[in-house]
């Protein structure tokens, strides 16, 4: 706690600058009340982070609060990047890893509510290069994942579970070029299909649920071919343009990208290292962008209001792969099959419904999450693979908000 409010100090000598930025409301008048209730959030959210960043050991912290259509709340701690010294900001760039799918399924649903795209279609109508399967897919399957196409495989697993020389080197090769991909600066998104598409599916489409981020560079394709031009296009026009999210951009390992953070690795037990090596550019549709934690709440808010789509297509959105038999295959803070939706991931308790997305990545993990009811928004960026913070920091962080506003 000592080194962050040394830290704190040296930052605002040199920069003057302050942790929270925005006023209670954006675009009101302030009264001394809001003054006072937005110092007292800054004041907690600052305490907050720091006994996060002393307890689990992560670089930096980036946190937003959205309200009524709003940003109400920004604010960065830490270190955007330890080697240089660095300090993070409200526009410092994170990985949002597969916060990614959240904007990926909004476009694909504006597609559809343009008439352009038929969720049930065969996807070859619209992605002729992902090859025909012994049972048809539809994009009503890949979004919801219970397409049955594969996700990542644990390599080091299968090989210690290999019981001949021609499964262990056929496993290896396979391996080789996993890994090599994850180097490979990726253009378009045809080429990222190649690692996967002539593999077979691993289940009937529709009759059970597989988290798969190789599902969602399917589902990019066929959103190119519904709309007849790139997907980054597609996301740009339909999801940031009118979302205003100025920060947001792709996650390109070769370009000088301004606010770039440097990501980190958190194991337990070990001193904190650089992050593994990983160009994303494979990933772009189920995670490959770097943002803030404002854009994401401009997101989340624009989405919840209306902004972006229908209310009655949110609800479609909503809709649960309940029925589905399996278990989760990816751990990264899925609660269930029944808690996700079309690009969404649901965090329901007792006393509040919540959605959004969370993500985690070589270098950052992230989540945004909504809550109807209480009409707010809050996001969280980290630089460090190995935060397992997640809900737990998104509810402290909502009843510090609350419990400054007072609000009922």
């Amino acid at each position: 706690m000592r080194g962050f409010r040394k830290f704190r100090r040296i930052r605002l000598a040199l920069l003057g600058l302050a942790f929270s930025l925005c006023s209670p409301i954006e675009g009101a008048e302030t009264t001394s009340d809001q003054r006072s209730a937005a110092n007292k959030l800054s004041a907690a959210i600052e305490d907050f982070a720091a006994q996060e960043m002393e307890n689990s050991g992560t670089p930096s912290l980036q946190i937003a609060i959205g309200s009524k259509g709003r940003v109400v709340f920004e604010g960065a701690y830490g270190w955007a990047d330890l080697e240089n010294k660095v300090p993070a900001t409200s526009k410092s760039r994170y990985r949002t890893a597969s916060v990614s799918k959240w904007f990926t399924a909004i476009a694909a649903m504006k597609l559809a509510e343009a008439g352009k795209l038929d969720l049930d279609a065969p996807i070859q109508r619209y992605c002729s290069s992902y090859p025909k399967k012994r049972w048809t897919i539809t994009t009503r399957q890949l979004l919801t994942h219970t397409s049955g196409i594969r996700h990542y495989i644990d390599y080091e697993e299968k090989l210690a579970e290999a019981s001949t020389d021609e499964e262990r080197g056929i496993l290896e090769r396979k391996k080789d070029r996993a890994q090599l991909s994850t180097y490979t600066r990726y253009t378009d998104i045809e080429s990222s299909l190649t690692a996967f598409k002539s593999d077979p599916l691993n289940f009937k489409p529709g009759t059970q649920w597989q988290y798969s981020s190789f599902g969602y560079r399917v589902l990019a394709c066929v959103m190119e071919g519904a709309a007849a031009k790139p997907f980054r296009s597609i996301l740009r026009d339909s999801v940031f343009i009118p979302t205003l999210m100025p920060n947001t951009v792709e996650d390109d390992a070769w370009a000088i990208v301004p606010g770039r953070v440097s990501g980190y690795r958190l194991i337990r037990g070990a001193a904190l290292r650089r992050a593994d090596l990983r160009d994303v550019s494979e990933n772009l549709p189920a995670g490959g962008h770097l943002s803030t934690a404002t854009d994401l709440v401009l997101l989340a808010e624009a989405f919840r209001t209306g902004k972006l789509l229908p209310q009655e297509t949110i609800k479609e959105m909503f809709t649960p792969a309940e029925s589905l038999r399996g278990t989760p295959s990816w751990r990264d803070a899925i609660p269930s099959k029944e808690k996700y939706g079309y690009g969404l991931m649901f965090f329901p308790t007792e006393e509040h419904f919540r959605y959004g997305h969370s993500g985690r990545q070589a270098g950052g993990s992230a989540i945004v999450v909504t809550s109807p009811d209480q009409e707010l928004s809050i996001a969280l960026l980290t630089n460090a693979k190995g935060w397992n913070g997640y809900m737990r920091a998104i509810e402290a962080i909502e009843r510090l908000f609350l419990d400054a506003y007072s609000r009922s």
